[in-house]
């Protein structure tokens, strides 16, 4: 699934007891890459899993584990992105580096949730899924997948849309931010702290600026 699907950035699994799995695309890099902790040296508490119906989240396993354990390890392993081939010896990364993996808080109530992300691996805004796997009574959750996709593609439709039918497409978020266009304009800018969403209002295209303006007012 994950070598067919271009558009896909990453998949992820988060497993109660502290071990992360992921494949993650580096679009600016053309490299395919498996991604995984350490259990060895994650120092997460790993008894039970996560209560649904619990009064508190902050029982059991939190998303803080993920970026916030400096006592775990991390490594990144290139992949042939065909077959899924292991190409090059495993490298420790830092958890700076890490991709966006779905945690507890975005499925706290085990409902499946998406929402817009961003990363330095890709020009793109991301859409960011998360399902909650739960143990056989259902009662618990044991994992959260999470499975992410460039919004780029959504952005090739609108261009070949107006190679038929000229005019500018573009598609922001509730709030006004950019996530898709039909143009070559940037969707991100960046920041002390990385890349950042753009307001369509803030976009170098002087169509899209003035669209989005006149959609302010109105």
């Amino acid at each position: 699934m994950f070598a067919s699907r271009k558009a896909l950035n990453a998949i992820t699994i988060n497993y109660r007891n502290g071990f992360v799995q992921a494949f993650h695309r580096d679009h600016r890099s053309n490299n395919t890459y498996y991604i995984y902790s350490d259990l060895s040296n994650y120092s997460i508490g790993a008894s039970g899993a996560y209560d649904a119906n619990a009064v508190t989240t902050h029982q059991a396993w939190s998303d803080q584990s993920i970026h916030g354990n400096i006592s775990a390890k991390w490594f990144r392993e290139p992949l042939d992105p065909v077959t899924g081939e292991k190409t090059g010896k495993a490298t420790q990364i830092q958890p700076d580096d890490l991709i966006n993996i779905a945690g507890l808080s975005q499925v706290p109530d085990g409902v499946a949730t998406w929402h817009v992300a961003v990363s330095k691996y890709s020009d793109s805004p991301l859409l960011s899924a998360a399902l909650a796997v739960s143990d056989p009574s259902n009662k618990s959750i044991v994992a959260v997948v999470g499975v992410t996709t460039a919004l780029y593609s959504v952005g090739q439709l609108m261009k070949e849309l107006v190679e038929f039918h000229s005019g500018h497409i573009y598609l922001t978020s509730q709030e006004g931010y950019l996530l898709a266009t039909s143009t070559n304009a940037p969707l991100l800018r960046n920041s002390t702290r990385g890349p950042r969403l753009m307001m369509a209002v803030d976009s170098e295209d002087h169509i899209i600026h003035a669209g989005a303006e006149w959609l302010q007012q109105a």
